[in-house]
């Protein structure tokens, strides 16, 4: 949880959304992990997908093509760094034991069709010990 100091005291700060998002990723990541986890670092590759909005297409007849000056690029928000930090936590304890056992990540924001999440691992897996 993230805390904000204000006047000598600190308050917590949560994001309903965020908090959703990463439960949705863990139960997903869960699922397809089957109770392997990481061994000795991994890799990860990561592509957040957005949505165009509306205001990005043309209007009536035409309404399903770009506008000119529709940007090719996904440079709105929210921050690459803040996707990333948000799937670190979200796996942490389900791909590997601590997001410290990342050793590189390679991110991307785009445009498509779909909103989601390609999220890529590299390393060398084991299967969990049964208790």
């Amino acid at each position: 949880m993230k805390f904000i100091s204000k006047g000598g005291r600190s308050f917590p700060v949560t994001n309903k959304k965020l908090e959703a998002w990463r439960a949705d990723v863990k139960l997903f990541a869960e699922d397809v992990m089957a109770g392997r986890m990481v061994y000795d670092g991994c890799g990860l590759s990561l592509a957040f997908t957005f949505c165009r909005p509306k205001n990005q297409y043309r209007t009536g007849k035409f309404s399903h093509l770009l506008r000119d000056d529709s940007p090719d690029r996904m440079l709105k928000m929210p921050d690459i760094d803040k996707l990333v930090r948000g799937i670190l936590d979200a796996l942490t304890g389900v791909v590997f034991a601590d997001d410290c056992e990342v050793d590189r990540v390679g991110a991307v924001k785009q445009w498509g069709a779909r909103e989601g999440i390609d999220i890529t691992v590299r390393g060398v897996f084991y299967a969990a010990r049964e208790s």
